[in-house]
């Protein structure tokens, strides 16, 4: 037997990219998901979807004529195609068929790779947020600083996801670094140069505002790499 007489159906998981999970319009009519899962797991499996309206129908317990009104909606969002089978002897309509629409197999999206009959998921820049650069925002600390921080550190990255969520930018980020260190270099204050001083949230934003830097003055140490010889100073004499 081939893989199209065995096949029914997945029996363990349905394959629903979240983007397809996650559709507004879809979400309206929910069994339009489910019947993108039957047809994406039936894809991978055979590389076309054979299963007729009548047992889509059975599966989602719909009338055939909702089912083919799910298949339209999908066709609409151009997730699926379908292509009319017509008999060689008499040019009478005897099936369809239904394989992966554009918006499926785009690569920015959720990919169908007939050649190996399996499921991409990616992501697109309208599907998920950026990934916040927690690493290149403590390697540029550690860089201006000659710190060994650890951008994995939780309470680093609790501090920099609180500021992206306030609407902070890389560029932000560098910004505060960047000012703190030409105001703080050569001073008691250069051990304040930390992640939990700098990104707090009652001061982040003068910081990063603080565009009062003289590009004509030369910092200590050739730039700002390295802590002065300074003993412990209490938290009640920071700057702020």
């Amino acid at each position: 037997m081939s893989e199209k007489q065995v096949f029914e159906g997945s029996r363990a998981f349905l394959m629903i990219p979240p983007a397809i999970a996650r559709d507004k319009e879809l979400l309206k009519k929910p069994k339009t998901i489910i019947l993108m899962g039957e047809i994406i797991s039936m894809l991978n499996v055979t590389g076309e979807f054979f299963m007729s309206n009548k047992k889509i129908a059975e599966r989602l317990d719909v009338s055939a004529r909702t089912v083919n009104e799910y298949l339209g909606i999908l066709e609409s969002k151009k997730l699926i195609e379908r292509t009319k089978i017509i008999s060689q002897e008499n040019g009478a309509i005897v099936g369809r068929q239904i394989r992966a629409g554009v918006d499926l197999v785009k690569p920015t999206s959720h990919k169908y790779n007939s050649n190996n009959r399996t499921v991409e998921d990616t992501y697109s820049s309208a599907d998920a947020e950026p990934p916040i650069p927690y690493k290149e925002i403590i390697d540029y600390l550690n860089k201006k600083t000659n710190q060994h921080l650890r951008y994995q550190t939780k309470a680093y990255q609790k501090l920099i996801r609180q500021r992206f969520e306030e609407g902070a930018t890389l560029e932000d980020f560098k910004k505060a670094i960047d000012n703190q260190a030409y105001a703080w270099q050569g001073t008691r204050f250069w051990k304040y140069m930390r992640p939990s001083t700098l990104f707090q949230a009652s001061k982040f934003d003068s910081y990063v505002n603080a565009n009062d830097l003289n590009q004509a003055k030369q910092p200590s140490n050739g730039g700002y790499g390295g802590e002065p010889n300074i003993s412990d100073i209490p938290d009640d004499d920071l700057p702020f």
